[in-house]
């Protein structure tokens, strides 16, 4: 009794660690992508488009060519660098049209609503593992649109992959958590998966709220 006690204890602890290695990852990618998004008010204007479809093609080849996943660590850094560099002009954009107010509390919004989706991914989903290969497809159709929303510039076009993204991004978040705690993860890809998932939503929530008061 005392030995099943005692590996019951281990396990918690082994676990928490485990989980406390998540967040710090998460923490680390959102500091990576700080710095980018400081050193972002001196990217020149006629960078941001041909960084933004570089950044697409990458994310694609790392999920389409296995080969590229070996370079996942430097991947993760290439993009919380690239990302903040560009956020920097649409965080400033966003912020004087909406004001600071409307900002923040889209913001909050967003946080919200990643908190929500984890809790409910977490608490009261038995096993999401078989929405996975959807919501894979459903991220590829949307980098290949995206992609092409490059040579159409249509506002309708661009507001239905915004509501398509934001969608895909709080089922991932869904979807993570579950992962989380079935204990199907390593800590530094889930951390990473996390950061991009909250990211997606922030950029999305203000984006939609840009388009919609205008």
């Amino acid at each position: 009794m005392v030995n099943t006690s005692q590996q019951h204890s281990q396990s918690q602890h082994a676990t928490s660690h485990v989980y406390s290695k998540v967040w710090l990852y998460f923490m680390y990618y959102w500091i990576i992508f700080g710095i980018g998004c400081y050193f972002g008010q001196y990217l020149p204007n006629s960078w941001r488009q041909p960084l933004s479809f570089g950044l697409l093609l990458l994310i694609l080849a790392t999920l389409v060519i296995k080969r590229a996943r070996r370079y996942g660590l430097i991947i993760s850094h290439i993009y919380a660098i690239v990302v903040g560099l560009l956020s920097y002009a649409t965080f400033t954009t966003y912020l004087q049209n909406l004001g600071p107010e409307v900002f923040y509390k889209n913001i909050a919004l967003a946080i919200i609503a990643f908190i929500a989706f984890g809790i409910i991914g977490y608490f009261v989903i038995g096993d999401a593992s078989s929405i996975g290969k959807y919501l894979f497809v459903t991220l590829i159709a949307l980098i290949i649109a995206s992609l092409i929303g490059f040579f159409l510039h249509n506002p309708i076009f661009y507001t239905v992959i915004t509501v398509v993204s934001l969608l895909l991004f709080l089922m991932y978040t869904l979807y993570d958590f579950n992962r989380l705690k079935r204990g199907h993860f390593s800590p530094r890809e889930m951390g990473f998966n996390l950061f991009i998932n909250l990211l997606n939503i922030i950029k999305d929530i203000l984006r939609l709220a840009n388009t919609f008061k205008r």
